[in-house]
């Protein structure tokens, strides 16, 4: 490595931090216009949720929510394994990050078939359709970066000193985790 090598790579790391940062700040917002949509129109409604529409079960949201945060601590794992340049734990915790994910996914697909006629002809439901939408859409993009991560990392392209994607990836997950348990709280608990 070269000595204007050496002097960029801080520069490099910080900017691509920053624009993680950058980028689940933007999320957040978009998040936030969502919730406000919601809350708005549950706010306006006679009834929410309209009569003749049944509640979701709350079973598949609690499953997601264990499963999504065990995805959060096994990426916390992969992330401090490779800053201990713990290569295979990076793999392994990646491994497990990205199959709780899909499995996320999974799970998800399998509420929307059971909710699907929410979403037919009330707010109600298509408010709730589309929180959930958004939401796995990101989770989507979270496995696609871990996937990107494992790629990488079998290839082994990661060191303690080089782990900035590993950084990146885990900051989007643990953003993708903390906006689960809004939307959770939001549609099954506080309906």
């Amino acid at each position: 490595m070269t000595a204007t090598t050496q002097a960029n790579a801080p520069t490099r790391r910080s900017t691509g931090l920053i624009g993680v940062v950058l980028m689940v700040v933007s999320e957040s917002i978009f998040f936030l216009g969502a919730f406000w949509a919601y809350f708005y129109t549950k706010a306006t409604a006679l009834a929410w949720p309209p009569p003749g529409v049944d509640q979701p079960q709350v079973n598949w949201a609690m499953a997601n929510t264990a499963i999504v945060l065990l995805s959060a601590v096994a990426m916390y794992i992969a992330e401090r394994a490779i800053a201990r340049d713990n290569k295979r734990l990076l793999t392994q915790g990646i491994v497990v990050a990205s199959v709780l994910g899909v499995i996320f996914m999974a799970i998800q697909s399998i509420e929307f078939a059971e909710i699907g006629r929410i979403a037919q002809g009330s707010n109600y439901g298509s408010m709730f359709i589309v929180l959930l939408v958004f939401h796995v859409s990101r989770v989507f993009i979270g496995v696609c970066l871990m996937a990107t991560v494992l790629i990488r990392s079998l290839l082994g392209q990661f060191s303690q000193r080089r782990r900035l994607l590993v950084q990146a990836t885990a900051i989007y997950w643990y953003f993708i985790t903390v906006i689960w348990l809004i939307v959770a709280f939001v549609l099954f608990v506080l309906q």
